[in-house]
């Protein structure tokens, strides 16, 4: 019988981090409990994720990193770092997820002599210690010590390998799975988003729909997450393969999102402001960083306005600037206030909200583009409790068809972190879509119908080869399960004194596979490094290379197991295992 484990799910968001936790023999949706109280950062279903650095003093991070006494006390000295997670995605918007709004992410601080993978893990840390001190010691003092934990991360599901790693890196250096008895995983976003979908459906757990009546999900019926957070939106599809004895899924289409979050809308409104105000705003002397970052006075106030905004009847508010500013008839600066009309906050919403109605219409037409019909569409995530992008979702949704319901789940903001428990304990999809090509460079054999000579070379082993071509192994939308391999056919020219050899892994998200390494949509995901030091050279085929040294051709096959949000390699030859395969991913 397996051990009695709690599950810890980390929701380490761009804007707001949360955690949540359940014994591992707990199995209904009423015994996650989500965190709402923080030793330093008071009442609240999340912290933000921020941190500010004092000289000759701790950290301080999440509510904290903003309070008002603390800042006068420190002057303007004391950045307050956010958003900085969005920059563990190095390959961030590229390929199927580019879009103009990523841009952004140049304007995101970094503190001095840090990368974004110490920044993540120095606050992941204080979260930690947060979590295994002030609050399961609370919870369980008497087991904690003897208790193993089981931590699972969440991670936007349009991040590539290379930031899966970053976030997995950062947690482990923070002290995640610093004990023996601790385990750690990865699970997408919307994968976890959609878990949760069920199990809310299955209560009956909705704050809002659409439609007058509640869909019953059945097997064949295909629905879509989208998943609204403050810097990622994503979208994932799923079809019904089985509801009894428990549900079963599929991913019914290769999944998409975008950098387009509501965090983009803060800062359309910072640029409304240096628009209003001139080139002043620019001057950090007078409009200081403290003075508009978040958890100052004038995003608070900006906050508690987007969040309202669709649920009110407001056609202007007022906001308190923090420097002192002259009267501005024609920019609506009266008394160091600002008028702010509600056409002007559409303004900042409606290329944001617009972006994700898109992707959720891109998303419904490949599904129906493979013969099936979406029978709702789930809004989760903290920006999908947002009302106004709710009725664009929904207006949307019932001039595409009138009976296809927008869903919002109540406490949508925490569906991430329940669903991430969820799936771990009750997995329910059986098959993922690839979300791009793989493959490794190899020389393909020369065909004079196809290939330029001079792109070729001679083999130690007999035939003319190309240069610089690719042979993919998984393809863009292909179906792919946690238990079949992606399979690589791959053969190294070695010579004998080698004990472990390297591959570059490439990709591609463009629509049809290239056949060289030059095109401009292919880009490596990282190295693979194999142990060969218990290989027998004596049985391989060897020949000459053109500079006469003694070569050997050492034929393999590079398996590729693809998880949720996770990626593993093993090495085999004549269909037996020699090995696990490590990856080194491009930074």
């Amino acid at each position: 019988m397996e051990r009695e484990k709690l599950m810890v799910a980390v929701d380490f968001g761009t804007t707001y981090s949360g955690i949540a936790f359940c014994h591992s023999n707990q199995k209904e949706l009423n015994d996650i409990e989500v965190v709402t109280s923080w030793s330093n950062n008071g009442v609240a279903p999340k912290v933000p994720t921020e941190i500010r650095y004092i000289p000759g003093r701790d950290p301080r991070w999440g509510a904290e990193a903003s309070v008002a006494c603390e800042r006068r006390q420190t002057a303007n000295s004391a950045i307050i770092y956010n958003r900085f997670k969005l920059l563990l995605d190095v390959r961030g918007g590229s390929g199927l997820y580019r879009d103009r709004t990523s841009g952004a992410d140049d304007k995101i601080r970094l503190p001095a002599g840090k990368s974004p993978i110490n920044t993540a893990t120095d606050y992941l840390r204080l979260l930690y210690e947060e979590l295994m001190e002030k609050i399961l010691r609370r919870r369980i003092p008497e087991t904690l010590d003897i208790t193993p934990i089981h931590f699972i991360f969440t991670v936007p599901a349009i991040w590539g390998h290379q930031a899966q790693q970053a976030t997995k890196m950062a947690a482990k250096l923070a002290g995640f799975c610093s004990r023996k008895s601790d385990t750690l995983s990865l699970v997408s976003e919307p994968e976890a988003a959609a878990l949760y979908v069920l199990k809310a459906m299955h209560a009956a757990n909705f704050s809002r729909i659409s439609t007058q009546a509640m869909p019953a999900l059945k097997t064949g019926d295909t629905f879509v997450v989208c998943d609204a957070g403050g810097g990622t939106v994503d979208l994932i599809s799923y079809e019904v393969e089985e509801v009894q004895p428990s549900f079963k899924l599929r991913e019914a289409a290769v999944g998409t999102g975008s950098k387009c979050g509501s965090s983009y809308i803060d800062q359309a409104f910072l640029e409304l402001l240096r628009q209003k105000i001139g080139p002043e705003f620019d001057d950090e002397q007078i409009w200081n960083k403290k003075d508009i970052g978040r958890g100052s006075n004038l995003m608070k106030t900006f906050d508690l306005i987007k969040r309202s905004f669709g649920q009110t009847t407001n056609d202007v508010w007022f906001i308190e600037l923090p420097v002192n500013v002259a009267n501005d008839e024609e920019n609506g600066i009266y008394d160091n206030e600002l008028e702010f009309t509600a056409e002007e906050l559409q303004g900042l919403f409606d290329p944001v909200v617009d972006r994700i109605v898109r992707l959720v219409q891109d998303q419904v037409q490949c599904i129906n583009n493979t013969g099936k019909v979406v029978s709702a569409i789930f809004l989760v995530g903290g920006f999908g409790e947002s009302h106004y992008l709710y009725q664009s979702l929904a207006e949307w949704a019932n001039k595409y068809h009138i009976s296809l319901p927008v869903i919002n789940p109540r406490e949508s903001w925490s569906a991430i972190m329940r669903g991430a428990i969820v799936r771990e304990l009750h997995p329910a999809v059986r098959s993922r879509r690839l979300r791009q090509h793989y493959g490794f460079s190899c020389g393909l054999p020369y065909d004079p119908q196809k290939h330029k000579f001079k792109n070729t070379y001679m083999s130690p082993f007999g035939g003319r080869c190309v240069k610089n071509t690719i042979k993919w192994g998984g393809h863009l939308g292909d179906d792919c399960t946690e238990t079949t391999d992606i399979v690589f056919p791959v053969h190294w020219t070695i010579d004998g004194s080698k004990t472990r050899i390297r591959c570059k892994l490439y990709a591609s998200k463009a629509v049809h596979a290239p056949g060289y390494l030059t095109d401009l949509s292919v880009f490596s995901i990282g190295t693979i490094y194999t142990d060969i030091s218990t290989v027998n050279f004596a049985e391989l085929p060897c020949a000459y290379d053109e500079d006469g040294d003694l070569v050997y051709r050492f034929d393999t096959e590079v398996r590729m197991r693809l998880a949720s949000a996770d990626v593993s390699f093993s090495i085999w030859r004549n269909d037996k295992r020699i090995g696990n395969a490590t990856i080194t991913h491009e930074t």
